[in-house]
Order: C-alpha cells, then sequence, then structure tokens
C-alpha cells in the first residue's frame, strides 16, 4: 500500500484515478459484483417469507365461475404464505382473443418459477408433460397417497402427473373443473407450501 502511495504521489487526481483504473480495474470490478451478488442473496432470503404461492387455472370457465373459485382460493388461510390466483382462458386447445399475451406470461411466469401449482385438462397438461414442465408427483405428495389417485388422475407413460379437481375441495362443485387435473410445474419455488395446499384441498 506504501507502495502505491508513493506511485500515486505527484499525479493530479484525474492521473491517479487513470493509474488505479487501469491497473486494479478487475479487482475493483470483482469487488463490485461480490456486494451486489451478496445483497442479492441477503434479499432472497428476507423476502422468500412474503413471496405468495402461485396458483394459475387454465381453462374454459366463466367469468362468475372465475370470480367464485377466486374468492374460495383466497379465502384460504395458511401460517406462513398466502396464496396469488390468476385465470388464462383456454377453450378445447384453442387460445381465445387477446389470450395469447396471457399465454406469454404464463410461460414467462413458469420460466422464473411464480407458478407453483397449475389447473388445466389433459391435452394441455399433456403438451407441458412432454416438455418436462411438470414434476412426477411422487416428488410432491406422500408414497402412500399415489395409489389413491392415480386410478383417475393423470398417468402419462406410467407416472402420475395430476390429481383430478373433481375429487378436490373448492373445484368439485364446478361442472367445467370435472375433467381437469392439478399439477406442480418443476421451475415452482414453493415445493413445500405447495405440497400443503394440495393436503388440503385432497382431505
Amino acid at each position: 500500500m506504501a507502495k502505491l502511495r508513493e506511485v500515486l504521489k505527484g499525479m493530479s487526481r484525474k492521473e491517479q484515478l487513470d493509474y488505479i483504473w487501469e491497473y486494479y480495474k478487475l479487482h475493483i470490478i470483482g469487488f463490485i459484483l461480490l456486494i451486489i451478488f451478496g445483497w442479492l442473496m441477503i434479499d432472497g432470503f428476507m423476502n422468500k417469507g412474503n413471496e405468495p404461492v402461485g396458483i394459475t387455472v387454465v381453462s374454459e370457465a366463466t367469468i362468475e365461475v372465475i370470480d367464485e373459485l377466486e374468492l374460495s382460493i383466497n379465502s384460504l388461510e395458511f401460517t406462513d404464505f398466502d396464496l396469488f390466483f390468476e385465470h388464462i382462458y383456454h377453450q378445447g386447445g384453442l387460445i381465445e382473443n387477446n389470450a395469447y399475451d396471457m399465454m406469454e406470461r404464463l410461460s414467462m411466469r413458469i420460466a422464473v418459477g411464480q407458478v407453483d401449482i397449475m389447473v388445466t385438462d389433459d391435452l394441455f397438461a399433456e403438451q407441458l408433460i412432454n416438455e418436462d414442465i411438470f414434476l412426477p408427483l411422487k416428488e410432491v405428495i406422500e408414497p402412500d397417497q399415489i395409489d389413491s389417485f392415480e386410478e383417475e388422475g393423470l398417468v402419462v407413460n406410467g407416472v402420475l402427473y395430476g390429481i383430478k379437481t373433481a375429487d378436490l375441495k373448492i373445484f368439485d362443485q364446478y361442472d367445467v373443473y370435472q375433467d381437469t387435473y392439478l399439477l406442480v410445474p418443476a421451475s415452482g419455488r414453493h415445493r413445500e407450501e405447495a405440497k400443503q395446499v394440495i393436503e388440503y384441498l385432497t382431505e
């Protein structure tokens, strides 16, 4: 450090800054990146508990049904987390009207891990299963529950991916959800919380 001080002695302020940047820029950049990384890590840990568990429903339900379903889901109370409900209109494998934008948003939300639970029909679900979007349910629910859901669940290549919503609380009262399934995206950030939601819905 004394050597550096001697080198800088007699230089103007600009010359000192230019010299330090020229010979120490990698150290400076590394130090700044370390601070940013540390801040992001701390911020992530502090805010992790505040991020809601995302439930996305893709269906052709009417606005009235969607509003009722949203109220029912939002009324659920869990000790450590809140729920965030989102609906995307999807009819018979076709995406209607302005839903293309919504589907893009869905893809983005899945990619960044904001969808923890998803409900949709078997056709759309199987498309996404073939792209490795969803987890086999054996990685989420207890092993002794697998057999009870397998008979009417969504099974692809011998693996259970979806639970029939006709058998779930809240969803079972609506005709439009008699042939849809609950699935868990592999990218979801709150797997343990998703498990708690599923356990409540399957009681």
